[in-house]
């Protein structure tokens, strides 16, 4: 449309009607002294491109170098209004547009690209006012005011699509709405997965607390009893030793003495477990030898060796500030472990070390059984055990987990290093 709007341009001076009137439909007139004034013509050739400039920006509204459109070529009715009504009505849509984007943009600030959103309003007023101006001219010849705007609507479009062309990756990557519907389904599936997960929780914390106290009430219930058949149990132990005629009972009394000793360890143990979750598993620090206590350990395990030879190795002279009677319990439920998950004739070794951060490291080796990777993980959980590794061991998988809390409450590490048919090293830090 523009080119042709040149060309029309061009032809103003090729064409001429009577001075004041438009043509008549059908005629082909010479154009008049003002479509082609030879001195003022030339005056512009000739000048500066400065003065050129000057000239332009001087008469920007001026329309006495042009006629009005209507008096150059040969218009009819028909033809011209049909010409003013398009651009009008081109101009309408091209100023109703950027008027209801400006709304969107002033009420939605949050939607993306708003740079882009203000080149558009600036770009499609720009395109309308060409139009209008177009229009006008049949009028008010106003040639430089229109190139004037052509110009800028030129600049803006470029700019337009120069920005346009940076965010296309963008608007590629840009969810759909069916994309942004899948994703809020997922996450109203996320919310209620993870509030069927909080109440799991709560409820196995519930049951986990309901277990505890049962455990606790259960213990202290279990302790009396428990404490008056061993005592008669010893009662019968000595009772056998002096009279001949008990002498055939005495392997039985002594069987049934071990196994209240083992019931009253699994007591012992619960005990422990509730003043853990309770938190009021108290230390009593105090300094001593920690190879005598590995040394009394080994000792108290000692009907438990079988073959077994236990080597202990490193410093006997170090000393360490902890609860003496807590490290005890830890180092015979490491010592006790490695004795029931190994063969009867394997070497256990206990080194104590001195770490470099003046800490002490404790370990007990053994060469049994081992753990599978998948399981050391869990192994210091409450009620944890390798069932498939030892099905016919029984225990009821506290030690550990009492191991574990003893050297946590002290600020201190726990851990284990094993393969499969490797055997296992357990050890903590002081």
């Amino acid at each position: 449309m523009h080119i042709f709007d040149a060309f029309i341009g061009k032809s103003n001076k090729a064409k001429m009607i009577n001075k004041g009137n438009k043509p008549l439909p059908g005629t082909h007139l010479v154009c008049d002294s003002l479509c082609h004034s030879g001195n003022n013509a030339g005056l512009h050739t000739n000048a500066s491109l400065f003065n050129q400039v000057k000239d332009f920006f001087t008469k920007i509204l001026s329309t006495s170098d042009w006629p009005a459109r209507w008096h150059c070529g040969t218009w009819s009715d028909f033809h011209g209004w049909l010409y003013i009504l398009s651009d009008l009505s081109i101009w309408a849509a091209y100023f109703a547009i950027p008027v209801l984007l400006y709304r969107i943009v002033h009420k939605r600030r949050d939607l993306p690209f708003l740079k882009i959103f203000w080149l558009f309003i600036a770009f499609i007023l720009l395109c309308g006012t060409t139009h209008l101006l177009d229009a006008m001219i049949f009028w008010w010849p106003a040639y430089r005011l229109s190139a004037l705007i052509k110009l800028a609507t030129g600049l803006v479009s470029i700019v337009t699509v120069f920005a346009l062309y940076k965010i296309v990756p963008l608007i590629n990557n840009l969810r759909t709405l069916a994309q942004l519907e899948a994703q809020i389904d997922e996450r109203k599936k996320a919310e209620q997965e993870a509030r069927h997960q909080q109440v799991l929780k709560q409820a196995t914390e519930e049951l986990m607390a309901k277990k505890d106290e049962f455990m606790s009430i259960a213990s202290h219930e279990l302790k009396t009893p428990i404490t008056s058949v061993k005592a008669s149990l010893q009662l019968l132990q000595r009772m056998a030793a002096k009279d001949e005629a008990l002498q055939q009972t005495l392997p039985f009394v002594n069987k049934a003495a071990k196994q209240v000793d083992k019931l009253t360890d699994i007591i012992h143990d619960l005990l422990d477990v509730t003043r853990i979750q309770a938190g009021k598993l108290e230390l009593n620090r105090t300094e001593f030898n920690l190879a005598d206590l590995v040394k009394e350990c080994v000792e108290q395990c000692e009907p438990e060796r079988y073959d077994k030879k236990i080597k202990i190795t490193g410093d006997e002279q170090i000393l360490v500030n902890a609860d003496r009677n807590r490290i005890e319990q830890v180092i015979i439920n490491l010592l006790t472990n490695a004795l029931k998950y190994s063969p009867k004739d394997d070497k256990i070794t206990i080194s104590i070390e001195r770490q470099d951060n003046s800490l002490v490291k404790v370990s007990v080796k053994d060469n049994g059984i081992g753990i599978p990777g998948d399981k050391i993980e869990n192994i210091f959980d409450r009620f944890y055990r390798v069932e498939n590794n030892s099905p016919h061991l029984s225990g009821l998988g506290l030690g550990l987990y009492i191991s574990s809390e003893i050297i946590k409450r002290h600020g201190r590490e726990i851990g284990v290093e094993s393969a499969p048919g490797k055997g296992s090293d357990f050890w903590f830090t002081l």
